[in-house]
């Protein structure tokens, strides 16, 4: 178990959360986040208990004495060797002080080095302040992007996506990506940071972004279970187009009335935030489907979605941005296939809100990826404006 001293001689010890952290762990988020914080995972005690005995979750708490002080955890992919750092927490008089450095770097040398479950371990930081990022790069972890609007806790807010690659990661990194002329703006960024090679530009066609299609009726199917059990089978028999978003289980299923199109999403109704997980779709318009569920999305109180798609797939990166998804993230070798190579992806979003950057406090990489997304956002603005010979602009 290791310990650090603070500067005013408190003793500071961290181990692996048990269940009789529990009650610790649910007054350690509440009084960081008075109430507003947006995951269930650090305030139900069923999921808390269910995520601490989980072999595929490593947990590490500070203690002073017996009162829990800071917190984190690691989700662990074994079969893609990805992970995930995410809901750091320390109490305001206990941060500056090697707490939450000290933690992630106990996750990171038992994950990447002494039992290498992972190649890689990405964790979303809050831009609110410069902080958390700082923390990250100095344990080695590369800003690949930012998420606009991504999560409301007193207002909306954007997060930056850090990365820590392990040492020969890239080694069996499947190259050339193959890329639009959007992503490859943030490809570039990636490639001068990481010191990667380059991709193969793919310029397709462009549609307008202000024709739907014909209509399409989306059925909501909201029980979890029932949601989970459709899941499963569907994956069971790679009955999907699509399957791959780490950490997150669907508990909304999107059918089209005509049955030729269904999308699992994970919903998070607190703040608004939603996640593709999957998707089976039996029509060639992937844009049209997008276009129309968005709709859907919106009624049932969805205001930022997210969605992941391959690096390899240029024309499912146009359809996506056709449908107002605009590229923000860029992971490379984030998926391990069978293959036996590591493939790159793209984070994608489109937010429903009005997108608010006034309180952002970036690191230079991040603020280089935001100016990529907007670049984008702005072509995209221009895009959707009507031309001015359209008779009901004339007026």
């Amino acid at each position: 178990m290791q310990r650090i001293t603070l500067q005013d001689n408190r003793e500071i010890h961290f181990q692996i959360a048990t269940e009789n952290d529990i009650g610790g762990i649910i007054s350690l988020y509440d009084s960081v986040y008075k109430g507003s914080y947006t995951l269930k995972d650090v305030q139900d005690p069923a999921i808390i208990r269910k995520k601490i005995e989980n072999p595929n979750f490593f947990w590490t708490l500070a203690h002073e004495h017996q009162r829990v002080i800071g917190s984190v955890i690691f989700a662990i992919d074994p079969l893609n060797k990805i992970g995930k750092c995410y809901a750091a927490a320390v109490l305001p008089e206990f941060r500056g002080q090697d707490v939450m450095r000290t933690m992630v770097l106990h996750g990171l040398e038992r994950l990447t080095s002494r039992t290498r479950l992972c190649d890689v371990i990405y964790a979303t930081t809050r831009t609110t302040s410069v902080a958390p990022a700082l923390v990250l790069e100095h344990l080695g972890f590369q800003s690949m992007g930012i998420f606009p609007n991504v999560r409301k806790v007193k207002s909306f807010e954007t997060h930056g996506l850090e990365v820590f690659f392990r040492d020969g990661c890239f080694d069996l990194r499947r190259s050339p990506p193959l890329l639009v002329p959007e992503v490859a703006e943030f490809y570039n960024i990636v490639s001068e940071v990481l010191g990667l090679p380059g991709h193969q530009s793919i310029d397709l066609p462009l549609s307008d972004p202000r024709q739907m299609g014909e209509p399409m009726v989306f059925i909501v199917e909201r029980d979890e279970i029932k949601v989970l059990e459709t899941f499963d089978r569907y994956q069971d028999h790679d009955l999907m187009n699509k399957v791959f978003f780490p950490f997150i289980d669907p508990n909304l299923l999107f059918s089209s009335e005509d049955g030729k199109a269904e999308i699992f999403v994970n919903f998070n109704e607190m703040d608004g935030n939603g996640v593709i997980v999957a998707y089976r779709i039996e029509i060639d318009d992937l844009r049209r489907v997008l276009m129309w569920f968005c709709e859907a999305a919106s009624q049932v109180g969805m205001r930022y979605i997210e969605l992941l798609i391959s690096a390899y797939r240029p024309e499912l990166q146009r359809a996506a941005i056709d449908a107002r998804f605009l590229p923000n993230a860029y992971f490379p070798a984030m998926r391990w296939t069978e293959n036996n190579r590591r493939e790159d992806y793209v984070a994608f979003s489109r937010s429903f809100e009005r997108l608010d950057f006034m309180d952002l406090h970036l690191v230079d990489t991040n603020r280089r990826y935001l100016d990529a997304f907007m670049k984008c956002w702005y072509e995209m603005l221009v895009r959707c404006q009507p031309d001015f010979d359209e008779e009901w602009r004339l007026g």
